[in-house]
């Protein structure tokens, strides 16, 4: 049925109403379009697609909630992803229903949803969290691929025809001085990173074993450049020979949240490894072998056994070395030991930058990023990085080439 709807709030609007059968029940499907050819190609449309359904509804149409479908997707979803991906993914949930209930569209039906309302979403969410920034990787950013995600998932089911995020929408929904330059690591030079190595192997041969771990830690990521949950759980029989030379052949991180390994490399699947670096000093890997000596004789006196293999095992922590859940040193003590001596060595960090241990994956990843004679694709896969992420992310242009490429111009 058609109709041209004379009063109310609808007034001048199109009514068309079907009313198809479904599960043996009559089911009554109303529309509104703004003019009679649309109505009647609605009416169509609405015909042909419940002729589809006389069996029985799909479990998700057009008409379900987007809340409701949405939270079925991030609960299936946490089954193949790991604890924090499932974080990201629940505190998009979180951020759709106080938006919802904000705007009082608790309700809204997935056939409602178009690019204005994730428009009108993402500066919502800037509005009310003043600190947040607009930028690759940022929680608006994530989010909204979260979303897109979801919408694809949609479109595959045949439920929807567009995916209301569309590609590049970070650019479509803000205007450029909403965007952040975003954190900036500091940039090591040669010189500083010898620098840094001599004080760091000057204060490990005076400290105590206890105190010499995160010094050699830091020594070892000099060299390797690893993420931070990848350098503490490398483990003592992870260093071999490969390629005549030494490295790691890594298979595991760690979850500093969950305080536990996450059994897997980041974004890898379980049993997945990579061999790292080269390491061509000798002297750090005779460094790394007699600590493994140290480190036992030092728990031998306390009753002790190094049951997890960690190279960097909380020697301080001597409940959790006693457990079956043994604890290696922390990020924030291997990023705080990092500054300490980078400061104790003279090295002062660049302006608006940020002095961590992904300083050195950048350095490292920086050097063989502007090696010419160095293949992209093997720094990705000793890396662990896809070449995008890694030409984009990391590599920059090393100071050194920069000041001589200032030195080379002239006009």
């Amino acid at each position: 049925m058609i109709k041209k709807i004379l009063k109310g709030k609808y007034k001048g609007l199109w009514l068309v109403r079907i009313q198809p059968m479904v599960n043996g029940k009559r089911k009554s499907v109303t529309r509104r379009a703004d003019s009679k050819l649309e109505a009647q190609k609605l009416e169509i449309d609405l015909k042909v697609k419940y002729a589809s359904y006389k069996n029985g509804l799909p479990s998700i149409t057009d008409e379900s909630q987007l809340l409701i479908e949405y939270t079925k997707f991030v609960e299936k979803k946490a089954q193949s992803i790991t604890a924090t991906t499932n974080r990201s993914w629940k505190y998009s949930l979180t951020l759709l229903n106080e938006y919802l209930e904000q705007e009082r569209k608790v309700d809204i039906q997935l056939r409602d949803i178009d690019q204005h309302f994730f428009n009108d979403f993402g500066h919502w969410y800037l509005n009310n969290h003043p600190k947040a920034s607009v930028k690759k990787s940022t929680v608006i950013d994530v989010t909204l691929a979260h979303f897109r995600t979801f919408f694809t998932f949609l479109i595959d089911k045949a439920v929807l025809a567009v995916n209301p995020i569309p590609r590049g929408y970070l650019k479509l929904f803000f205007k450029q001085s909403d965007f952040s330059t975003g954190r900036k690591w500091h940039l090591f030079s040669k010189d500083e990173v010898s620098a840094l190595r001599e004080e760091l192997l000057k204060e490990y041969k005076g400290a105590t074993i206890a105190n010499s771990v995160s010094r050699l830690a830091l020594i070892v990521d000099t060299y390797l450049g690893l993420r931070p949950e990848e350098l503490q759980v490398l483990k003592f029989d992870q260093l071999v020979k490969y390629e005549g030379s030494y490295t790691f052949k890594i298979d595991d991180s760690w979850s500093e949240k969950e305080k536990k390994p996450n059994g897997s490399l980041k974004d890898r699947p379980k049993g997945a490894y990579r061999y790292c670096l080269p390491i061509k000093n000798i002297e750090v890997i005779d460094l790394i072998k007699d600590f493994q000596i140290k480190q036992k004789k030092y728990l031998d006196e306390y009753g002790l056994k190094n049951t997890s293999g960690y190279i960097f095992l909380n020697l301080h922590n001597y409940k959790s070395i006693s457990s079956n859940n043994q604890l290696p040193v922390t990020q924030k003590s291997l990023n705080e030991k990092l500054k300490a001596v980078c400061k104790n060595a003279g090295i002062e960090k660049q302006k608006d930058s940020i002095l961590a241990l992904y300083s050195l994956r950048v350095y490292l990843s920086s050097l063989l990023g502007n090696d010419n004679r160095i293949s992209n694709m093997y720094a990705c896969q000793r890396m662990g990085n896809t070449i995008q992420v890694f030409l984009s992310t990391y590599v920059k242009e090393n100071r050194e080439s920069y000041k001589e490429n200032s030195q080379l111009w002239n006009c």
